[in-house]
Parts: structure tokens; sequence; C-alpha cells
């Protein structure tokens, strides 16, 4: 790669990078409020109020956050008290090499690039929870909003996590819509072009009683294909709907009637005729049963959440929309 297109790739490595982290961080975050949840207890009522907080018991470890948990044997770099351990580390490479494939996880180099990043995004943070920025109205509702989809998507992906499609419902879907799974149907086509019906007519007449379809397009056309006696080649649709209308009942070697164009009063002819043809059921396995799994998926939610309205009291007001 040349110098530039090196640039451009580090520049996007370490966007990306940026964003590999909010989104491990937001999952730790979540996990996080999720186990601490759990633990909360209501704080037992004081006779003498005050009287000073108790210190903690010699035996007792004071709350850390989670990342204290790694030990320094393991911990690959630390900022003021965020950690992050050489696991950790790899997993974030891991999900960085799956976002992108051709990025090589194992160089130094790299990994260098990708710990500084992060220790810069973490510095940043640090500071941002000093004056106070996490508490802010709009990251506490994103930040919500994110525990709410991703309380979604585990449901989600639990009520689905059975579901399969059967080589047996993918090849009776495929019998039961054989005539529409066919090769998209393409006519090669002349056309003659008049702006007058009477002689449209006359020329149809000419044609119908074995006169060269090219030569009269040739000697009288004013379409644009005129001087290739109206050859418009092979075509999978008609630039207007009656030219459509007039070639798809057609056989090869037919001739239409006169109908009325963008340009006048045309006459059409197909010279040949391609596909329309199924399409073997192997070609099409993947991709059928790719849909019938999306479809019983989405089914199977929209049960679920029917059997939850009847298990739940739901008020809309749509008035106040």
């Amino acid at each position: 790669p040349t110098t530039s297109q090196k640039q451009l790739r580090l520049a996007f490595f370490c966007f990306f990078v940026a964003i590999m982290s909010v989104r491990c961080d937001l999952i730790n975050s979540a996990k996080e409020y999720f186990q601490d949840s759990g633990k909360k207890v209501k704080p037992v009522a004081q006779e003498n109020k005050s009287a000073p907080a108790a210190s903690p018991s010699p035996g007792v470890p004071t709350a850390k956050p989670s990342e204290h948990k790694a030990t320094s044997v393991n911990v690959l770099a630390r900022v003021g008290n965020w950690t992050i351990t050489v696991e950790e580390f790899n997993e974030r490479l891991n999900a960085l090499k799956e976002a992108v494939p051709d990025f090589d996880t194992s160089s130094l180099d790299a990994k260098k690039l990708v710990l500084e990043t992060l220790v810069r995004q973490q510095l940043l943070v640090s500071e941002a929870e000093k004056v106070g920025l996490a508490n802010q109205k709009d990251i506490q509702a994103a930040v919500d909003e994110f525990r709410r989809t991703l309380i979604v998507q585990e449901t989600v992906k639990n009520l689905v996590r059975d579901i399969k499609v059967s080589d047996e419902e993918a090849s009776a879907f495929y019998e039961a819509q054989k005539t529409v799974l066919v090769e998209p149907v393409q006519w090669h086509v002349r056309s003659l072009v008049i702006d007058s019906q009477l002689k449209a007519n006359e020329l149809s007449t000419q044609i119908l009683q074995g006169g060269d379809f090219a030569e009269i397009a040739k000697q009288n056309s004013i379409g644009d294909n005129a001087a290739q006696g109206g050859d418009l080649g092979f075509i999978a649709e008609a630039p207007f709907a009656e030219m459509q209308n007039a070639i798809a009942p057609l056989n090869v070697g037919e001739v239409s009637g006169v109908f009325k164009g963008p340009q006048g009063f045309y006459i059409v002819k197909v010279e040949e005729k391609k596909g329309g043809t199924p399409i073997p059921f192997e070609d099409l396995k993947k991709d059928i049963i790719d849909n019938q799994m999306m479809l019983k998926q989405q089914q199977a939610i929209l049960d679920h959440v029917e059997k939850l309205k009847g298990e739940t009291k739901v008020e809309i007001k749509e008035d106040l929309l």
C-alpha cells in the first residue's frame, strides 16, 4: 500500500478502536448496573443522625470498581482507579478482528496503538466523571436507552434461539412458489414508431403480409433506433407500460398490433426470448431457509408480545399524540 493508503487505514483504525471501546465500556457498565442493582439494600435507620458514619471494619473490604478484581500480575494498564487486564485487552482485539478481518492483531505496533487509544479515552472519561458530565440528563437517558435495548436484544435472542427451518420445509416452500421462482425473462425486441395512426396501420398490414420488419423500420420509423431496424436489443422491461403490455403475450417471431406511445404510434416484434425457466432448488435453498427463518422468528416475537399484552395492563392514550 502507498503511504497515503497506510495513513487512511491508520485513521480509520483509530476511529474504529474508539467506537469499539465505547461499545465495550457500555456493555461493562450495563453488566455492573445489573450486578449492583441486585445488591442494593435499604439503609438501617440511626437514632443519632448526627453521629459520624462508621469507618469500614478492618476485615471488610470497601466497594471497588469491578476492574479491581484484576490482580497486579495481569493488569496491562492502569489509569487512576481504572484498569484493563490482558484478558480484557485480548477480548477487544478479538472484537476488532471480527469487524475488520484484514487487521493484523498479532502486530506489536498495532497492539500498542490500540492500548494507547484506550488509555487516552479513559483519561477523557475520568476527567468527564470528575466534572459531572456523566450525570448529565442526556447521558443518563442514553445509558437508560442502551440498557433497554440490551435487555430487548437478549430477550429476543432467547425467544428465537431454538427456531429452525428444515430442508423439508424449504423444499415445500419452493414447490409452492415454483411458478414465480424463475429466471428473469428478457425479450429481444424491434420497434417501429410512426407519427400517424393511419400510416402505422398500413405498415402493420405490410408486416403481417410478410414484409421485413427491420427494413420497414429503417425506411419509415421515427424512433431513435430506426437506423438499426428498430432493434432495442434484449430488455427485461420495456421503457413504458403500453409497450410492456404489448410485448408480454408475444411469442418469438410474433408482431403486436398498433398502440399509442410517447413518440407516436408503435408496433413491436419479439425476435428472441430467454429466461423464464425455474431456478434450481439448490441455488435458492440457503436464501429460502434464511427468509423462512426470519419470518418464523418475527412471528415468534409477535406471538410473545401478544401473550404479554394479555397478561399485562396496557394503557395507550392516542389522543395525546
